[in-house]
């Protein structure tokens, strides 16, 4: 598929099986994405060497076209998984499925929560239970453009269905640096530094949910309803 797009320099679209995709979301629609950081030396109590754990989330909420967001910034003095599962689980309250990108990812961590914390087991479940994968349309080449260069991912995609829409303005473009940056704001004190990194490290991760958005609007022009 890749090679025949590249020398052709055309477009794959499976129009029924996008259509068969869209038609399976529920009308009202939470876009949903995780940022983690996994520091060799566990900074609290619980965590292993190098486990993966949220400290932030974006979320935007779909409804009847109007767009709502929610997010979760830990403070990195503190262990960031209760305060993180609490925001979540009062932001996923209302009805409607919820789309995420590479679904494993934010599953795994949610199991992950719920090892921890099964006191909130019933909540998280459910959680998991209304997630949609929003990559597969890509991962099984119903869409491919050649400006993806035979990669799925989000940073890939957005520019070859939304183009001049990109990361490349954000001080905070991608999801390691933004692990990187959260790890360190523990050793800043001057004030106005860490505000401004929040809120870069808000910026960034709000784009990852907004990007969805605009991911799927276009799935659903190319649809045959």
């Amino acid at each position: 598929f890749e090679v025949h797009s590249y020398l052709t320099n055309s477009k794959i679209i499976n129009h029924k099986k996008i259509t068969d995709f869209v038609s399976n979301l529920s009308d009202n629609l939470y876009y949903l994405d995780f940022e983690t950081n996994n520091p060799a030396i566990p900074p609290f109590k619980g965590l292993k060497p190098y486990q993966q754990t949220p400290f932030q989330y974006s979320a935007h909420y779909e409804n009847n076209g109007l767009l709502k967001h929610y997010e979760f910034l830990a403070n990195p003095l503190n262990d960031p998984r209760e305060p993180f599962i609490k925001s979540l689980i009062n932001d996923m309250k209302k009805e409607g499925d919820i789309l995420v990108y590479n679904i494993g990812f934010e599953k795994g961590r949610l199991n992950a929560f719920i090892h921890s914390f099964p006191e909130y087991q019933n909540d998280l479940q459910s959680i998991i239970d209304r997630m949609k994968d929003l990559i597969i349309p890509f991962r099984e080449k119903w869409y491919y453009d050649p400006v993806m260069k035979g990669s799925y991912s989000i940073k890939d995609v957005l520019p070859a269905l939304v183009p001049g829409f990109s990361y490349d303005n954000l001080e905070i473009n991608n999801g390691s640096l933004a692990s990187v940056v959260f790890t360190n704001l523990a050793s800043k004190n001057d004030k106005v530094e860490i505000q401004k990194i929040r809120e870069n490290l808000l910026a960034y991760c709000k784009l990852d949910t907004y990007a969805m958005v605009k991911i799927l609007e276009v799935l659903k022009s190319l649809s045959c309803n």
